[in-house]
């Protein structure tokens, strides 16, 4: 019973750990300083920036932690955010 209730706990942790790719798009005007921060942020948390857009999209293509994403929806610099669906 100690050996189920173990391994369901390391389960759940690996599930909330997970890295998801998300594509937030950065609200207007998004400068070279909007990229640095949104860089800087996601990093600080263990994130990873894959792409940065900059022609007609402003945003970038960004690996989280799952349990990141409601604080990363309300940074003032994010118009939104949402999972990446490329691939799909």
């Amino acid at each position: 019973m100690l050996r189920i209730a173990i391994i369901l706990l390391l389960l759940v942790t690996l599930i909330q750990a997970a890295e998801i790719n998300y594509i937030m798009a950065l609200k207007s005007p998004a400068t070279d300083e909007t990229f640095k921060q949104a860089r800087e942020d996601v990093e600080a948390v263990g994130g990873k920036v894959n792409y940065e857009f900059k022609t007609a999209f402003k945003g970038v293509l960004v690996q989280l932690p799952s349990q990141e994403f409601t604080a990363f929806n309300s940074k003032s610099y994010v118009d939104f955010m949402e999972p990446d669906q490329s691939g799909k």
